[in-house]
């Protein structure tokens, strides 16, 4: 006696690149008839319709009428084979960044959603230096606002002026002993680097002066964050995601992860606003020194 077995539906979704590819294109469009189908493959009609008479017993595609669309079953998992598929690619593309990164300081609702990022682009900065890539600065100086994590102030994150002097919204979310230092700054007739070199000494009076007028500017808004678990840096604007992290040895890395789409300023956005909610508002009584 012969038992016919019937195909799993993980094999009949991943064991064609036809039946999974035409899920994806119902899920992404809507139905579609046989013209729109061959069109969209660019296949022989005939190497088509087997798969599609598959993906119909198995009550992922419904037809009426020439007319082909996702039934709810096949909704449902083609809206999660696409989170699937698209967590891959994020992870696959870029594995030596994910690999060599401690990624502990992203919670984990978040890394179950990194698929969100899409495409990114992996920069590396100058080791030997502090600046911010232009390629980073270029997309964020026309934004509307801009929130940022920060693990200390440098000279290349001056670049704040421009926004606060446009009355931009900025939020800006520093660590605690970098506020200890900006406290010390702010009460100190003199820099809190000294040196023998007389310019370098009034480069570094003109900076303290800089940096007074961000602390004092209405338009910022600055929390100090607390927590042992955190990133390098946070940049989320108009147009760009940034995310610096360190390494899995707790050291500082010179790469940059860039996004843009849309949904990855959503995620990079909600990865700011989970480091926001944990950070506590600079007082007040602190301005007025």
């Amino acid at each position: 006696m012969r038992v016919e077995t019937k195909p799993s539906l993980l094999d009949t979704i991943f064991l064609s690149e036809k039946r999974k590819n035409l899920l994806l294109l119902l899920k992404e469009e809507g139905p579609k008839s046989d013209d729109d189908i061959k069109d969209a493959f660019d296949f022989p009609w005939k190497s088509i319709t087997p798969q599609i008479k598959k993906l119909i017993d198995c009550g992922l595609i419904l037809e009426d009428n020439g007319i082909y669309t996702l039934s709810d079953m096949g909704t449902v998992i083609a809206s999660n084979m696409q989170f699937f598929l698209n967590t891959l690619s994020i992870y696959e593309e870029n594995l030596e960044f994910w690999f060599d990164h401690d990624l502990s300081s992203i919670p984990f609702h978040l890394l179950t959603r990194i698929g969100e990022l899409g495409k990114v682009q992996i920069m590396e900065r100058d080791p030997d230096t502090y600046l911010v890539p232009e390629e980073i600065t270029k997309n964020i100086v026309d934004s509307s606002r801009i929130m940022a994590f920060i693990p200390a102030f440098n000279p290349s994150y001056l670049l704040y002026l421009e926004f606060l002097e446009k009355c931009i919204e900025a939020t800006l979310i520093i660590t605690k002993p970098t506020f200890e230092i900006l406290q010390t700054e702010y009460n100190s007739d003199s820099p809190y680097i000294k040196t023998n070199n007389l310019i370098l000494n009034k480069a570094l009076i003109q900076y303290k002066q800089e940096m007074k007028r961000i602390l004092n500017n209405k338009a910022s808004n600055f929390l100090v964050y607390e927590g042992d678990l955190k990133p390098i840096s946070i940049i989320v604007a108009d147009k760009i995601f940034v995310l610096s992290l360190l390494d899995k040895k707790g050291r500082l890395e010179t790469e940059f992860l860039i996004a843009s789409e849309p949904q990855a300023l959503k995620w990079g956005e909600e990865l700011f606003m989970y480091y926001k909610e944990r950070a506590k508002p600079v007082s007040a009584s602190f301005y007025s020194l």
